[in-house]
């Protein structure tokens, strides 16, 4: 006898409503996107689409997993939607903000259930309430473009769509009981969709087990709904978005009906039987508007917690590093009388490089998932400060290793705060300034070498040297007149740091750009900012690719081991005696007319070292965001791919470093980080 699955064990649900929670949230990202992009801009009949669908689909999906409050709002933004891409009521602007606070509510509902937040049910009810009033307001207007001597013209419905007679056929796969879908949310919406007294539904069984075997929570029906309605096919297959796969779903349409003759209004029928006059979807045709769990095969894809997707790329970096030991084994091995170990070997170090390289593009994901996050804020800010601001973005296509996206988003939000703020000025200063009323504030990303390189730019008033100055004196901070502007423009990442004149709710308490700071470097990232008076300032963010695996140099320096990131490795040369020079009592080579620092390791990690003299070493010369010097290391070993580890989360910060690897032999080796490098060699 079967045991019912309720008696012993529990149906997690939990992981069924993520896939709704992510489904949401994506859905309430696409339709702010598409309303912060329009400004005041009525929207195009594309445009309006996309917003119904995807308020659409969060109600439709909301009723299905049991979310009935998250509905209320939903459901008259989607009556208001409906209404305005049928012209039924005139598009006035301020409905963009009323759609956007829509979209604020749906959210704090999703966080609500998702993370438990607070949700404020006033608010929720006070948008609701202004929803309903933009319908009933706009009810009685005439439609766009309809003079007003016309508005007692003919009736409304015979513009409206003709009914027609559709029937469906939904045949569930016998576990969507288990995935918390209701079939009475289903029946429900398509009842919503029909004409009043026009759906019927029939459900039969498909098989009838024996009574002992029976389990209460395997669908055994097959459903049948017939329906006289002037909603759309799209609007039909919505209902089925989060619940059929494409071949679970049949539907025939008849054509449209005119109700106002009794003669053609057709009698309700019974089953699904094709017959002339009638369009059939199935499986072997995809209908307007796709939809279903999967979509299309070519396109399939599936979603991972990202728990294991790291699990998978730490497992792959263990397998590199046990590769690297063979590897290592395998050396001192006679390649006559183990050729088949060693073909092996290489085998094995080919699948294990592609394995690395299909697993690390798991890992990354398009920058525009942070960039997505701005349009909505810059509007709001400007809006709240009297100012006309363009937000331009370039590079969203860059690729990032997911790990970096959460944490570069906060900096980056400081950074947009503060050129709102301080760097972009109101328009009549800019008028003033015979600059156009409208500020300009970028934000680009680019891949340059194995780093990514992230700008945020203003074309406001620029950094005040002289303000910083001041302040930093007043907060007792280092500085003076002999200063560069660079050393200057740093001094604003200090602990405490503001230039604002009072405390906002936006500036003020000098903690913005210390976390910048702070959280860049946490990551092995670094700041740079270029300013000019009067035309603006350019903070740029450097960060690593990925914080997994990169390429290095492996140098040997006495009995340590460290690896050069291989994108900031020019070349490697033994300098010849007339190429090196003493300036100020520092070390430097001439190379093609251009003098360089030498760095020397051993001094810098107070290092016993083989070679101390630069003439009996070997330069490893490297250029990391404009600066070039020369790196005096005892040998060379080896080109290769590294897994890197974060030396903090094991031992502590090593300053020089950017984390550590586990080298083929056992040891440990420092992954060297040039800026810092050259910081330090400047202080000794």
């Amino acid at each position: 006898m079967t045991t019912p699955r309720g008696e012993n064990e529990t149906v997690d649900l939990n992981r069924f409503n993520q896939v709704f929670f992510e489904e949401c949230a994506e859905n309430l990202a696409e339709m702010e996107q598409i309303l912060i992009s329009l400004g005041d801009r009525e929207p195009d009949p594309e445009q309006m689409n996309a917003i119904f669908r995807a308020a659409h689909s969060i109600k439709g999906g909301a009723g299905i997993f049991g979310f009935n409050d998250m509905t209320v709002v939903t459901h008259v933004m989607e009556s208001l939607l409906d209404r305005l891409r049928n012209q039924e009521i005139p598009f006035a602007p301020g409905m963009i903000d009323l759609f956007l606070e829509a979209g604020d509510a749906i959210a704090m509902q999703l966080a609500g259930h998702r993370e438990g937040k607070a949700v404020d049910q006033e608010v929720i009810d006070g948008v609701r309430a202004r929803l309903q009033q933009a319908i009933d307001a706009g009810a009685g207007a005439p439609a766009p473009g309809l003079p007003a001597d016309q508005e007692e013209g003919p009736p409304q419905q015979e513009a409206e769509q003709l009914p027609r007679r559709c029937r469906l056929a939904f045949t569930p796969d016998p576990e969507i009981f288990t995935r918390g879908i209701r079939m009475e949310s289903i029946v429900a919406e398509l009842a919503e969709l029909a004409e009043p007294g026009e759906f019927h539904c029939n459900a039969q069984l498909m098989e009838l087990p024996e009574l002992a075997e029976a389990d209460p929570e395997r669908c055994l029906t097959r459903w049948e709904f017939t329906l006289l309605t002037r909603a759309s096919l799209e609007q039909i297959l919505d209902v089925f978005m989060f619940v059929a796969d494409e071949e679970q779903l049949q539907i025939e349409e008849d054509e449209p009906v005119d109700r106002r003759t009794p003669e053609g209004e057709p009698a309700p029928e019974q089953g699904i039987v094709p017959a002339a006059g009638r369009r059939v979807y199935d499986s072997n045709e995809t209908a307007p508007g796709a939809f279903g769990r999967r979509g299309n095969e070519t396109e399939a894809s599936f979603r991972v917690n990202v728990t294991k997707v790291d699990q998978l790329v730490n497992q792959v970096g263990e397998l590199l590093i046990t590769q690297a030991m063979l590897s290592q084994i395998a050396v001192g091995l006679d390649p006559i009388l183990h050729e088949t170990l060693q073909r092996g070997l290489v085998q094995l170090e080919r699948n294990t490089r592609d394995l690395q390289g299909s697993v690390m593009s798991i890992r990354l994901v398009p920058i525009s998932i942070v960039f997505n996050r701005f349009p909505r804020l810059v509007r709001d800010i400007a809006a709240k400060l009297g100012k006309q601001v363009e937000l331009k973005t370039a590079g969203d296509s860059t690729e990032l290793d997911r790990g970096l996206i959460e944490k570069i988003a906060d900096p980056l939000g400081h950074l947009v705060r503060n050129a709102l703020d301080h760097g972009l000025e109101t328009p009549e200063t800019r008028a003033a300034c015979g600059k156009s009323p409208t500020g300009t504030l970028q934000l680009s990303a680019s891949q340059v070498g194995g780093r990514i390189v992230i700008d945020v730019i203003d074309d406001g008033a620029g950094l005040n040297r002289d303000k910083i100055l001041a302040k930093a004196l007043e907060c007792g901070i280092p500085c003076s007149e002999a200063m560069t502007d660079e050393e200057v423009w740093q001094l604003i990442f200090a602990p405490g740091f503001s230039t604002a004149s009072e405390v906002t709710d936006l500036s003020g308490r000098g903690v913005g750009m210390d976390v910048v700071m702070k959280n860049v470097q946490a990551i092995g990232g670094r700041v740079q900012i270029a300013s000019e008076a009067g035309k603006g300032a350019r903070f740029t963010i450097s960060l690593p690719l990925t914080l997994a695996i990169l390429e290095g140099l492996s140098v040997a320096v006495g009995e340590e081991k460290f690896i050069i990131p291989l994108n900031v490795v020019i070349e490697s040369l033994q300098p010849k005696p007339e190429q090196l020079k003493s300036v100020n009592g520092r070390d430097v080579v001439l190379v093609r007319g251009e003098y360089l620092p030498i760095l020397k390791l051993h001094r810098i990690f107070n290092l016993e070292a083989e070679v101390t003299e630069p003439q009996r070493g070997i330069l490893v010369l490297t250029e990391a965001d404009g600066e070039r010097g020369a790196i005096l290391v005892d040998a060379l070993l080896d080109e290769q791919q590294v897994v890197v580890k974060s030396i903090e989360t094991n031992y502590r910060r090593v300053d020089g470093s950017a984390g550590a690897t586990i080298l083929g032999d056992g040891r440990v080796a420092l992954i060297l980080d040039l800026p810092e490098l050259f910081t330090m060699h400047k202080k000794l």
